[in-house]
């Protein structure tokens, strides 16, 4: 369960976020990535831990609170706002956060393991000049330290959960990362869509299943999809920072029209 709360001592209102029994672990990796992501400005964009409370039978982690939610949340907030999903650029934005966060995340040699809209906080309102992410990715509740494995381990287990069972679980082949990259191509599929994501297989390549209006950059996302998709194996994982510029360059080439677009999506959410 998660609740807010007031920090008398600040007068700040706080996520509390009790689990029974008592769970060290997310605890856990929340310190280690403080220690081993070497970015100030990526660090907002984890989850951090300001106080914990362990008892023997629950634990109760302290965390900075979120006034907007959850992406699920936005979307759904901006949908109601304005009649329309979430902006294709303002995915982009989103999105080329999100990219940079999960490859320092898996620098750091963590998978997250169960990325999802619902685990990725908007803390701020989008700013462009701004080199923090307006977005934090929470819940390291099972995910995994590979640190603690021999080198060159990979994992089988299959999640079920409907529309974020990756492709190497669908086809029974080895994983590390990819599913915390389907989770991000799933995540962008609802800001994109408003829908979760459904996957199929043509002959070789796997592609989602919604059609792209005839007005979004078919090519940068048909590219960005694709990518996340279809990966070969567990040593050829998608250069999250080159895909990450190619949404960059759309970005910088269209930034008035964006800058629009941002002030929009803010008047929104705030509104929301």
């Amino acid at each position: 369960m998660v609740y807010s709360a007031k920090n008398l001592s600040s007068n700040q209102v706080v996520a509390m976020k009790q689990e029974r029994p008592a769970n060290l672990w997310e605890y856990y990796i929340c310190l280690e990535l403080r220690s081993r992501v070497n970015n100030d400005d990526i660090l907002p964009g984890m989850m951090s831990v300001d106080y914990a409370i362990v008892g023997n039978n629950a634990s109760i982690l302290v965390s900075p609170f979120s006034r907007f939610g959850n992406i699920l949340d936005v979307c759904n907030v901006v949908k109601r706002v304005t009649g329309r999903n979430v902006d294709e650029f303002i995915a982009m934005v989103i999105t080329s956060q999100i990219l940079s966060i999960i490859d320092h995340l898996h620098s750091c040699m963590v998978i997250h393991a169960d990325i999802k809209p619902d685990n990725f906080l908007l803390m701020n309102p989008i700013d462009l000049d701004s080199p923090i992410p307006c977005v934090q990715l929470i819940d390291f509740g099972v995910s995994i330290d590979l640190k603690l494995f021999p080198k060159d381990t990979t994992f089988r287990k299959v999640v079920t959960t409907e529309c974020f069972t990756c492709i190497e679980m669908l086809e029974k082949r080895s994983w590390t990362y990819q599913p915390d990259l389907y989770g991000v191509a799933g995540t962008t599929h609802v800001m994109l869509f408003g829908t979760y994501m459904e996957v199929q297989k043509d002959i070789v390549n796997w592609n989602i299943k919604a059609r792209m209006p005839r007005y979004f950059r078919k090519t940068v996302w048909d590219n960005y999809f694709s990518s996340m998709l279809n990966i070969r194996d567990c040593n050829e994982m998608p250069n999250l920072q080159s895909l990450r510029s190619r949404l960059l360059a759309e970005i910088e080439e269209n930034k008035k029209y964006i800058r629009d677009k941002v002030s929009e999506f803010n008047q929104a959410v705030l509104s929301g």
